[in-house]
C-alpha cells in the first residue's frame, strides 16, 4: 500500500460514542486544515503554498471558516493576492471574442467563453478541501487495511454505530480496490448490516422526538429521542454537532 498509515486518528474515532467515525475523521482533518492555512506559523506565508492558494482559492464553507479564525491579516493577505490573480485571469480570458447573439432561425445553444470557463474551474477548486481530501484518501485505506489485520478493528467496525449515507458509500465503493478477496464479502456484508440497523435506530428515535412534541406524549420519558434531531443531522447530512 503506497499510502502513508497512521492508524491512531482511526482508532481514536471508531472508539467515540458518535454516529459516524468517518466524519469524526472528516472534522478533526478540516480543523487540521484551517490552522495549517492560517494559524500559528500558517503555510500562507511560505511562497509555495501562498502561490498554490492564490490559483485554488476557497469554497464558501472554508472561507467562512477562515474568516472565523482570529487571524484577519492573514486572510485578508491571501484573499488579496487571490483577487490579484483573478482579476489577472479574467482580464486575459476577456479578450476573447465576445458571445453573440444567436440568430432566431437557428437552435439556441449554450456558448462556452474563457470567462464562464474560468470562473466555473475557479469554482471548481479550493486549497482547504485539497489538503484535505489528500488526507482523507489515507484515511480510508488505513480504515480498510486495519479491518484485513487487526481482529479487534474487525469487533469494533462491527460493534459501531455505523456510517453517514455519504461515507457508507464511499467505504462500499472502495472496499473492493482495497480490500483482499478473503474479506471483501464479510466487509460489505457487515458494513450493510451496521448501516441499516443503526440509520432505522436513528430514525426510530426522531420518530419518538416527534412524538413527544405532541402534547398527549408530554408526559412520557424522553428514552433516546432527546438528542435524536442532530444524530439524524448526521446520517442524513454528514452533519457534526459543534
Amino acid at each position: 500500500m503506497k499510502e502513508e498509515l497512521n492508524t491512531i486518528p482511526i482508532q481514536d474515532a471508531f472508539a467515540r460514542d458518535c454516529e459516524c467515525p468517518v466524519c469524526e475523521l472528516y472534522r478533526k482533518l478540516e480543523g487540521n486544515a484551517i490552522n495549517f492555512t492560517i494559524g500559528p506559523g500558517a503555510s500562507y506565508m511560505e511562497g509555495d503554498i501562498r502561490e498554490q492558494s492564490d490559483k485554488e482559492g476557497f469554497c464558501q464553507k472554508h472561507l467562512k471558516m477562515l474568516y472565523a479564525y482570529p487571524n484577519k491579516l492573514g486572510i485578508a493577505m491571501m484573499l488579496k493576492t487571490h483577487m490579484d490573480r483573478t482579476i489577472h485571469e479574467v482580464a486575459k480570458a476577456s479578450k476573447a471574442p465576445l458571445p453573440h447573439v444567436n440568430s432566431v432561425f437557428k437552435k439556441k445553444e449554450v456558448q462556452s467563453h474563457p470567462v464562464t470557463e474560468y470562473i466555473e474551474r475557479a469554482q471548481k477548486e479550493c486549497f482547504v478541501c485539497g489538503y484535505i481530501d489528500r488526507k482523507f484518501h489515507s484515511y480510508i485505506a488505513t480504515i480498510f487495511f486495519l479491518y484485513e489485520k487487526e481482529s479487534d478493528f474487525r469487533k469494533q467496525f462491527a460493534a459501531s454505530k455505523g456510517f453517514c449515507l455519504e461515507h457508507y458509500k464511499v467505504l462500499f465503493e472502495k472496499a473492493p480496490q482495497y480490500l483482499h478477496k478473503k474479506y471483501i464479502e464479510e466487509f460489505l456484508t457487515t458494513l450493510n448490516q451496521i448501516f441499516i440497523d443503526n440509520y432505522k435506530r436513528v430514525r426510530d428515535d426522531l420518530e419518538w422526538f416527534i412524538q413527544k412534541n405532541d402534547y398527549r406524549f408530554k408526559d412520557e420519558p424522553w428514552k433516546n429521542g432527546r438528542d435524536a434531531l442532530p444524530r439524524a443531522l448526521t446520517k442524513v447530512g454528514s452533519i457534526l454537532e459543534e
